[in-house]
């Protein structure tokens, strides 16, 4: 496993739980199975990029989009990470 992947699953895992969203629901909403987001939450699967797209683009989930690839906020832009907002 490497370690990236599986620091890049636990923060979508975070992202989800942050939603109050079960597995299913979340990967209904960036439109993947899921047991391949249970497989990128535990790491065993690499996160493409056609899923980082899809959570960047969607409405109410692009606000994590700075902070799961670079750890990073930038509150003023409406970059923020799941327990940071109000």
């Amino acid at each position: 496993m490497n370690p990236d992947t599986s620091l890049v699953g636990k923060k979508i895992r975070q992202i989800r739980e942050a939603m109050g969203l079960s597995r299913p629901k979340f990967a209904e909403l960036l439109q993947v199975p899921p047991t391949t987001l249970k497989n990128y939450e535990l790491g065993y699967r690499e996160v493409g990029g056609a899923f980082l797209v899809a959570l960047a683009q969607h409405p109410e989930l692009h606000k994590f989009t700075l902070w799961l690839l670079s750890d990073r906020t930038l509150e003023e832009a409406g970059q923020v990470s799941p327990g940071s907002e109000s």
